[in-house]
C-alpha cells in the first residue's frame, strides 16, 4: 500500500521534483514539442503506455493558456504527478 509519508516524500523532495522538470525537458524535447506530444511522451517515459482520452484531455486543460515562460514549471508539476501515481510506483 502506499502510506502518507511515501506521499509527502514524492511531493516535497527535492531530489524528486528535479526528476519531474529533467522528466518535463525530455517529454517536451527541449521544448519544441507540442503540448500533447508533450503529454503522450511523459506518459511513455513514466508509465510506459499512451495516456487515456480523459488522462490527455485533463492534461491539456491543465497546460492551457500557460504562458511560454511557464509552461516548462507546469510540465513538471505534470511529471511530478505521474510520479505520484500508484502505477508509476509499483510493478505489476
Amino acid at each position: 500500500t502506499t502510506v502518507a509519508p511515501q506521499a509527502l516524500h514524492l511531493m516535497n523532495n527535492p531530489h524528486v521534483r528535479a526528476a519531474a522538470y529533467g522528466l518535463a525537458k525530455r517529454a517536451s524535447n527541449d521544448g519544441k514539442a507540442t503540448d500533447a506530444e508533450s503529454v503522450m511522451n511523459a506518459y511513455r517515459l513514466a508509465l510506459c503506455r499512451e495516456p487515456t482520452t480523459d488522462e490527455l484531455a485533463d492534461a491539456l486543460a491543465f497546460l492551457k493558456g500557460v504562458p511560454a515562460a511557464e509552461r516548462e514549471l507546469k510540465l513538471a508539476d505534470l511529471c511530478q504527478v505521474l510520479f505520484c501515481l500508484n502505477e508509476f510506483l509499483y510493478a505489476e
